[in-house]
């Protein structure tokens, strides 16, 4: 089963401010993915959530252009596993009666998505099991197993923002649980 969702907001990582952190809610219930994604993308999702249009075109709008162009329709984008924390996206044409799938990174997907207007969805199980949870106010529950630490530095830099001091607690013991056992798994140091 897939699962609608919607982009609720984009963060800069705290350690590069190139890098930018994609937050995707379901429509109807209160699950979220974050997407790390590059700055280009980050503008051009921006771009089409505010409804800035630009001078010439960006390429997710060519791209829109083309297919029109071609007579095919964008029915929706969607997000169907991660591996290596990296998430994997379709974009999902119809040309007539021809259905076509293309291979996309998920930020390109989003930013299609927007222009055409059509929906962007995930796997139910994939979601389940990647899927941050919103508690309350702002505050989540993070998977800590499939973040990564990138991630979870821009995540404790918003709940320290929000003063979640709780969940920023929770957050920086994984961190640092996680530096502590990077340093145990190293080769043999030798004692001096």
């Amino acid at each position: 089963m897939m699962v609608e969702l919607v982009v609720t907001d984009i963060l800069c990582k705290a350690s590069d401010d190139r890098a930018y952190v994609m937050i995707l809610k379901e429509r109807d219930g209160n699950r979220k993915i974050m997407v790390a994604i590059g700055a280009n993308e980050a503008q051009a999702i921006a771009f089409a959530l505010k409804g800035i249009a630009t001078k010439r075109p960006i390429t997710h709008d060519l791209f829109r252009s083309l297919a029109n162009a071609l007579g095919a329709t964008m029915k929706c984008a969607t997000i169907g596993k991660i591996s290596d924390g990296t998430f994997y996206s379709q974009l999902l044409y119809q040309q007539g009666d021809a259905i076509c799938q293309i291979d996309s990174r998920t930020s390109d997907a989003v930013a299609i998505a927007l222009r055409a207007g059509a929906p962007i969805y995930i796997d139910e199980e994939l979601l389940n099991r990647v899927g941050v949870h919103d508690v309350f106010n702002g505050a989540i529950s993070v998977p800590i197993s499939v973040a990564d630490t990138d991630t979870l530095r821009t995540v404790l830099d918003k709940a320290v923002k929000e003063e979640n001091y709780e969940l920023a607690m929770k957050i920086k013991e994984e961190i640092d649980s996680r530096t502590n056992e990077e340093f145990s798994s190293d080769e043999p140091h030798d004692n001096i």
